[in-house]
């Protein structure tokens, strides 16, 4: 069990860098029952904004996209 504790940390230390870009990662929300913390649970589908594609997608490429439609 010792062991497992261990493994657990050291995986929540190596994916420290990559949670800390999660956009509001650490959200909560006003419900019937008080303040709660935001779950996401559909990582599979789509997950959630990661920060450093959002900021490539806006400094870089989006200057560069139109609406084909316009």
């Amino acid at each position: 069990m010792n062991k497992a504790l261990h493994n657990t940390t050291t995986l929540e230390q190596y994916f420290a860098p990559f949670r800390k870009n999660i956009v509001r990662i650490d959200e909560y929300f006003e419900s019937p029952y008080g303040k709660k913390k935001i779950i996401y649970a559909d990582w599979t589908a789509s997950g959630r904004l990661y920060r450093p594609i959002e900021e490539e997608l806006l400094n870089n490429i989006g200057p560069y996209v139109a609406n084909t439609h316009t």
